[in-house]
Protein backbone atom coordinates (compact mmCIF):
# COMPACT_ATOMS: atom_id res chain seq x y z
CA UNK A 1 0.00 0.00 0.00
CA UNK A 2 1.05 3.78 -0.61
CA UNK A 3 0.16 6.83 0.49
CA UNK A 4 -0.69 10.14 -1.51
CA UNK A 5 -2.65 12.79 -3.38
CA UNK A 6 -4.89 12.26 -6.41
CA UNK A 7 -7.14 13.43 -9.10
CA UNK A 8 -8.77 11.56 -11.23
CA UNK A 9 -8.66 12.76 -14.95
CA UNK A 10 -9.99 11.23 -18.31
CA UNK A 11 -10.24 7.79 -17.11
CA UNK A 12 -6.89 8.10 -15.20
CA UNK A 13 -5.53 8.94 -11.96
CA UNK A 14 -3.02 11.36 -12.16
CA UNK A 15 -0.82 12.06 -8.61
CA UNK A 16 1.70 10.83 -6.17
CA UNK A 17 1.45 7.44 -5.00
CA UNK A 18 4.62 6.77 -2.31
CA UNK A 19 5.78 4.55 0.10
CA UNK A 20 5.81 5.45 4.46
CA UNK A 21 7.36 4.03 6.70
CA UNK A 22 6.20 2.80 10.58
CA UNK A 23 7.73 6.28 11.68
CA UNK A 24 5.61 7.94 9.24
CA UNK A 25 2.62 7.19 11.40
CA UNK A 26 1.58 10.14 14.08
CA UNK A 27 0.04 10.36 17.41
CA UNK A 28 -3.73 8.88 16.49
CA UNK A 29 -2.82 6.64 14.08
CA UNK A 30 -2.03 7.80 10.82
CA UNK A 31 0.31 8.06 7.78
CA UNK A 32 -0.38 10.91 5.82
CA UNK A 33 1.38 12.27 2.54
CA UNK A 34 3.06 15.99 2.58
CA UNK A 35 2.20 16.65 -0.73
CA UNK A 36 -0.58 19.49 -1.16
CA UNK A 37 -3.10 19.50 -4.34
CA UNK A 38 -2.44 22.96 -4.83
CA UNK A 39 1.80 22.54 -4.68
CA UNK A 40 1.83 19.26 -7.05
CA UNK A 41 -0.90 20.92 -9.47
CA UNK A 42 1.48 23.11 -10.84
CA UNK A 43 4.05 20.14 -11.50
CA UNK A 44 0.89 18.47 -13.31
CA UNK A 45 0.20 21.35 -15.29
CA UNK A 46 3.89 21.54 -16.44
CA UNK A 47 3.62 17.68 -17.77
CA UNK A 48 0.50 18.45 -19.19
CA UNK A 49 -0.53 20.77 -21.84
CA UNK A 50 -4.28 20.10 -20.77
CA UNK A 51 -4.53 20.54 -18.03
CA UNK A 52 -2.70 24.33 -17.92
CA UNK A 53 -6.05 26.41 -17.89
CA UNK A 54 -7.23 24.40 -15.44
CA UNK A 55 -7.35 25.20 -11.54
CA UNK A 56 -6.95 22.57 -9.52
CA UNK A 57 -10.14 22.00 -7.60
CA UNK A 58 -12.00 21.66 -11.34
CA UNK A 59 -10.84 17.90 -11.33
CA UNK A 60 -12.61 15.49 -8.77
CA UNK A 61 -9.52 14.84 -6.58
CA UNK A 62 -8.54 13.08 -3.21
CA UNK A 63 -6.17 11.84 -1.06
CA UNK A 64 -4.81 8.17 0.84
CA UNK A 65 -3.66 8.12 4.64
CA UNK A 66 -2.88 4.72 5.96
CA UNK A 67 -4.74 4.35 9.08
CA UNK A 68 -2.71 1.41 11.07
CA UNK A 69 -5.13 1.12 13.90
CA UNK A 70 -7.48 -0.50 11.31
CA UNK A 71 -4.59 -1.28 9.36
CA UNK A 72 -6.49 -0.19 6.32
CA UNK A 73 -6.15 2.53 3.26
CA UNK A 74 -8.04 5.49 3.90
CA UNK A 75 -9.23 6.92 0.33
CA UNK A 76 -11.15 10.23 0.69
CA UNK A 77 -12.45 11.71 -2.49
CA UNK A 78 -15.08 13.83 -4.44
CA UNK A 79 -18.56 11.88 -4.30
CA UNK A 80 -18.52 12.21 -7.90
CA UNK A 81 -15.99 9.53 -8.18
CA UNK A 82 -18.06 7.14 -5.87
CA UNK A 83 -18.60 4.51 -9.02
CA UNK A 84 -17.00 1.25 -8.53
CA UNK A 85 -15.04 0.90 -11.72
CA UNK A 86 -13.12 4.46 -10.76
CA UNK A 87 -12.09 3.43 -7.07
CA UNK A 88 -10.54 0.42 -8.65
CA UNK A 89 -8.34 2.43 -10.70
CA UNK A 90 -7.47 4.53 -7.56
CA UNK A 91 -7.43 1.46 -5.54
CA UNK A 92 -4.96 0.19 -8.03
CA UNK A 93 -2.76 3.24 -7.98
CA UNK A 94 -2.31 2.94 -4.43
CA UNK A 95 -1.36 -1.12 -4.60
CA UNK A 96 -3.99 -1.66 -2.93
CA UNK A 97 -7.24 -4.33 -3.06
CA UNK A 98 -10.58 -3.63 -2.28
CA UNK A 99 -10.08 -5.46 1.22
CA UNK A 100 -7.41 -3.15 2.44
CA UNK A 101 -9.47 0.34 1.39
CA UNK A 102 -12.20 2.27 3.34
CA UNK A 103 -13.55 5.08 0.94
CA UNK A 104 -15.46 8.19 2.78
CA UNK A 105 -16.46 10.85 0.55
CA UNK A 106 -15.18 14.25 1.64
CA UNK A 107 -16.52 17.74 1.49
CA UNK A 108 -12.90 19.36 1.09
CA UNK A 109 -12.52 17.42 -2.10
CA UNK A 110 -15.87 18.74 -3.47
CA UNK A 111 -15.11 19.62 -7.19
CA UNK A 112 -16.20 23.54 -7.82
Amino acid sequence: MKIGIFWYWKDEVLGVAHDFALSDIDSIGLADSNYAHIEYWKVLQSRMNDLKYIEYEEIPRGRAIFNSKLNKLVIYLDKSLLIRSKVEKISQFYEANFEQIIIRSDPHYRTK
